[in-house]
């Protein structure tokens, strides 16, 4: 994985779960980064380079904080698909035999 798709996968993860870099900034402050706030958002919008170790830290803080978010609702589906379940659409009468 290269330096800008480790970012740009972090910037997504980011956006996709309304998380600030401010937001990001303080629990990976507490998870032992060293960066700056303002190097923080430069390296989220891809305007900053962070060594491997740095951006590994940045993903963990992020996903630890996405885990932590609650769950967004979700469509129901049914997972039986047997025939004898699948009846969407009322079925007409059998004809009569008269």
């Amino acid at each position: 994985m290269t330096q800008q798709t480790q970012q740009r996968s972090a910037w997504r993860a980011a956006h996709a779960a309304g998380l600030t870099a401010s937001d990001l900034w303080l629990h990976y402050y507490s998870v032992g980064g060293a960066l700056e706030p303002l190097e923080l958002d430069a390296y989220l919008h891809g305007m900053y380079l962070l060594p491997q170790s740095e951006r590994n830290r940045v993903a963990v803080a992020l996903n630890e904080l996405i885990d932590d978010l609650p769950p967004r609702p979700r469509a129901d589906f049914v997972d039986d698909v047997s025939p004898t379940t699948v009846s969407d659409h009322p079925q007409p009468p059998p004809a009569s035999s008269e």
